[in-house]
């Protein structure tokens, strides 16, 4: 598969939700498919009469004649179902012309007679992508670039895949490898994405460089627009996403991105007609339509038309909530066991496990409940440094590490605790403390306090209602299950109200401060001393005006945390009473 094969591979940029927009159109429309042989010599008529068919079949298919093809190819199949060739060419023909599920199939029985055909197993992955199956896609894409390493657009989509679900390592990993296997500028920019996911400033001079050798590159524009934005630098991201509009004006991921840098206006009504008009394409992804209906409900909770906005976040959650089921059950076991394993004196079984250094402040809470703004108000000090959403502690499946009884391996947790100050010190190796605001690190806290008895937690709390909206309204960096139902939001945020009053009738109070959103943005002045003090910092005038921090913001809060403290996000439930379901019941839980 040549450049134009992996058409709109990557013409967008990374977005809110932790991935690149990959804007692709399903490979089977944008290039032939690969010369596949038919069978040994045929030693009777009937696979002769097969093979007759299936030649005119594929025949057609490089004339682009596909729902014609497929009558050739199914005749062939079934005078003889054993041509690996055959069902993989019918099962490209039926996607190219829309139909899904005899594509799956076709695939499917080429994979059975051929295990080692990679690009059947690549075309499957695309199949569960439209299908919006992202786990099979994943498992598709790995089969198949095992076989077909090569197929960079393929490395690319399984890199969104992992940052959609906080796997940055393999992201990072899987985005070199489409780098190492394209050619300019996408090797380019494949690069500067690799750059991107760990340490976004660096991406910066390979995408102007990449410009510079390609400026008519559209996607390069779009990707250096998101670096720029997460930066702060709004309006220069702006004109980098409209110079790439300009090159490709049907580019949605740009689309969206302008929608979601900047407050949105009456005079923005040509940016709402394309973005509306975007939504009437057939070939968009799932997660393009996802993102886009995302963008709209923010353009219009901007504007003030909420009855509109909501049925633009009701849609995008559908998509969203497509993908994977939450399991209630599960979850109320997992909090239960957690509570069980952590009784009064826990901490004291094994106090010989903690190590004594105090460089991480934890900051915790539910999604979009004022983490962000913490962590830009503490990193905003000379000797904090900030971190950002890290996965460490969810990527290394710590259910299995047992620390709370005598069996404990001590050895083992100085090594956990070792590799986590590794992890902050690479951030900044001269500050005295780095946060890490990865929000369900609340699950964990009596393991990371186990382990670093000296950190600091703060716990971010907001309206539960305003929290619930949120993570309903926002595309999110990470993935979660419960995001896209009203009634899985309540019964998640009830039991995270559970597992924190647990924490603090176990944990010491020392080291654990609590911050109430509201509070915050209506008395900055009193709060925010009072927050860097419980972290044990000397004050600085500096944490007064977060909004200067020239930190990078990488969440969905990127442009909300480049303005100065407001308090317009208080209440904001209000303008969706009429369509808040059954997160009104978290009304009794409100402080």
């Amino acid at each position: 598969m040549d450049e134009r094969a992996s058409a709109r591979s990557l013409s967008g940029p990374l977005t809110e939700a932790g991935r690149v927009t990959a804007e692709y159109t399903a490979p089977w429309n944008s290039a032939p498919a690969p010369e596949l042989p038919l069978a040994a010599k045929p030693n009777n008529a009937r696979a002769r009469h097969a093979r007759e068919e299936a030649a005119r079949g594929m025949r057609l298919m490089r004339d682009g004649r596909h729902a014609l093809a497929i009558e050739w190819l199914k005749r062939s199949a079934k005078l003889d179902p054993g041509i690996a060739a055959v069902q993989y060419e019918l099962g490209v023909a039926c996607a190219a012309v829309g139909r899904l599920p005899e594509a799956m199939d076709a695939l499917r029985q080429a994979i059975s007679i051929d295990p080692q055909l990679g690009q059947a197993h690549l075309k499957l992955g695309t199949i569960f992508d439209l299908l919006g199956r992202e786990l099979e896609a994943q498992a598709a894409y790995q089969a198949g670039l095992r076989l077909a390493p090569s197929e960079h657009w393929a490395h690319v989509r399984l890199a969104e895949i992992h940052l959609a679900n906080g796997r940055r390592d393999a992201a990072e990993a899987a985005f070199l490898a489409a780098a190492a296997n394209a050619v300019p500028p996408h090797s380019g920019l494949y690069a500067a994405c690799a750059a991107f996911v760990q340490k976004r400033a660096e991406a910066e001079s390979l995408l102007r460089a990449l410009i510079a050798d390609h400026p008519d590159f559209a996607a390069a524009h779009v990707m250096l627009g998101q670096v720029l934005a997460e930066a702060g630098w709004f309006d220069e991201a702006g004109r980098s996403i409209e110079r790439a509009l300009s090159l490709e004006p049907e580019m949605v991921g740009a689309w969206s991105k302008l929608a979601t840098i900047r407050k949105v206006h009456t005079g923005d009504s040509a940016l709402l007609e394309r973005m509306n008009a975007g939504l009437q394409r057939p070939d968009l992804m799932p997660w393009e339509r996802q993102a886009l209906h995302f963008a709209l409900g923010k353009c219009h909770d901007d504007l003030g038309d909420y009855p509109l906005a909501i049925r633009h976040f009701d849609a995008a959650n559908a998509i969203r909530g497509s993908r994977a089921r939450f399991d209630r059950e599960q979850w109320a076991d997992h909090i239960s066991g957690i509570l069980g394993s952590t009784p009064p004196g826990f901490l004291e079984r094994r106090d010989d496990l903690g190590v004594a250094d105090a460089t991480p402040i934890l900051i915790v809470g539910m999604p979009r409940s004022g983490t962000t703004l913490v962590e830009q108000i503490l990193s905003s000090h000379p000797d904090v440094a900030a971190g950002g959403e890290l996965d460490f502690w969810g990527q290394r499946h710590l259910a299995g590490l047992v620390v709370f009884d005598a069996t404990a391996d001590a050895r083992s947790v100085h090594h956990l605790a070792r590799d986590y100050l590794a992890t902050l010190r690479a951030i900044s190796p001269d500050v005295a403390r780095v946060t890490d605001k990865m929000p369900f690190n609340f699950l964990l806290l009596g393991l990371i306090r186990q382990v670093f008895p000296r950190a600091i937690v703060v716990h971010c709390r907001r309206h539960p209602i305003d929290t619930c909206l949120s993570i309903f309204t926002t595309e999110l960096m990470t993935r979660y299950e419960f995001a896209a139902d009203r009634g899985d939001l309540a019964f998640v945020y009830r039991h995270y109200l559970r597992l924190m009053a647990h924490w603090r009738s176990v944990l010491p109070p020392t080291g654990f401060v609590e911050v109430d959103y509201e509070a915050l943005v209506a008395d900055p002045e009193r709060c925010i001393p009072q927050l860097v003090t419980g972290c044990g910092l000397d004050w600085n005038d500096a944490c007064l005006m977060p909004h200067r921090n020239p930190g990078m913001v990488g969440t969905a809060s990127l442009w909300q945390a480049r303005q100065p403290i407001y308090r317009t996000s208080i209440e904001r439930w209000r303008c969706y009473e009429p369509w808040l379901g059954e997160l009104s019941d978290l009304l009794a839980d409100a402080r």
